[in-house]
């Protein structure tokens, strides 16, 4: 049996990433601060850790014969104090060592974009953690959703796009982006994949592997998407975080 370890398990996506993948008969692990909490919010099956998910330490024994990390979690406080998103990814990828678990990240659009253009100090952080995923040598599916819950009635069809080029208010339906998550660590096309997901009118995706298939994976070493033209020079990132590049890519 596929097992997952779910980071973020309580928040908006979170919670839909538990349910699907135990209705794809998946076991599931997920990571809280707060596990009585936890246990009201979540559908039943999922067994509950509490752990701090910026302690590669703690981390490490709950990764056991994982297959796959799904990392829904976000602040929009990053390079301000506290734990950010950039530090909780950093901790898994120090608490995964060497090895083939998948590694699926959800971030956001305009994630390859500098705060210059967009205004947002956190999006910087998210290109970041995505570049660390992208080094780490782990098989990894970077997901970019749109605006959550804003599609129409009849946009039952997942579209996936790349490049980042997408702007405005795309909506799309969260149970989308925990299938594209989910299946992305699940279909072999799905791996080393940076895509954005909305959500249009058409039938619901069956099959994931020709979906994934017809999208274009990062290029081997990559720091950035494949066709992504927005990409911030790495001389430009912070010191520590072309630090962690430099470790991870030895």
């Amino acid at each position: 049996m596929t097992t997952i370890l779910a980071i973020g398990a309580t928040g908006q996506v979170g919670r839909v990433v538990v349910d699907e993948a135990l209705q794809r008969g998946l076991e599931v692990r997920a990571v809280t601060r707060n596990a009585a909490g936890a246990r009201r919010s979540l559908a039943d099956g999922a067994e509950i850790l509490e752990a701090a998910a910026t302690d590669a330490h703690s981390l490490r024994s709950l990764l056991q014969d994982v297959d796959a990390v799904v990392l829904t979690h976000g602040t929009d406080n990053d390079g301000r104090g506290g734990a950010t998103f950039y530090d909780v990814v950093r901790a898994v990828i120090g608490a995964l060592g060497d090895g083939a678990t998948h590694i699926s990240l959800m971030t956001t659009m305009n994630a390859s974009h500098s705060s210059r253009n967009t205004g947002y100090e956190f999006v910087e952080w998210k290109r970041r953690a995505e570049r660390l995923v992208r080094a780490s040598g782990h098989p990894y599916t970077i997901v970019r959703p749109g605006w959550f819950g804003y599609q129409g009635p009849g946009d039952r069809q997942i579209d996936l796009r790349q490049g980042d080029l997408v702007t405005g208010q795309p909506g799309v339906d969260r149970r989308h982006i925990a299938q594209v998550l989910l299946e992305g660590a699940l279909n072999p096309s799905g791996a080393r994949r940076t895509v954005e997901v909305f959500s249009k009118a058409g039938a619901p995706v069956t099959d994931f592997e020709a979906l994934f298939a017809a999208t274009r994976a990062d290029e081997a070493g990559a720091l950035d998407g494949v066709l992504d033209t927005h990409n911030v020079p790495l001389t430009q990132e912070p010191q520590r975080v072309q630090d962690d590049l430099a470790r991870l890519r030895k």
